[in-house]
């Protein structure tokens, strides 16, 4: 009797665990999934955005700011993979525009 207790208590117990894990596995595939739909959306915003501005040959510092800020959160925040630095570098050396 007491083996069967133990038996079953040893696979109730790793039952429960294995349970356990693949509930966080699928949450943490969900928050991924997220995760990359969000670094996705900000990567376009950033080369959208930045693209106009090379293609004005000019930017505010405004704008300037707030592109960077966007470039943080995206490759430090959300661990961006560098897509946008080259860009970003391109911005840099944009003439800024003071009539605004």
């Amino acid at each position: 009797m007491e083996l069967l207790v133990e038996l079953l208590s040893g696979a109730a117990g790793a039952a429960l665990v294995a349970g356990i894990f693949t509930v966080a596995q699928k949450r943490s595939a969900k928050k991924d999934a997220k995760s990359k739909a969000l670094r996705y959306i900000m990567l376009y915003i950033i080369q959208e955005r930045a693209k106009q501005h090379i293609k004005d040959e000019k930017i505010t510092m405004e704008d300037r700011r707030a592109l960077h800020h966007w470039h943080d959160l995206y490759h430090n925040g959300l661990g961006g993979n560098g897509d946008a630095d080259a860009l970003m570098a391109q911005v840099d050396r944009l003439q800024l525009d003071t009539e605004y």
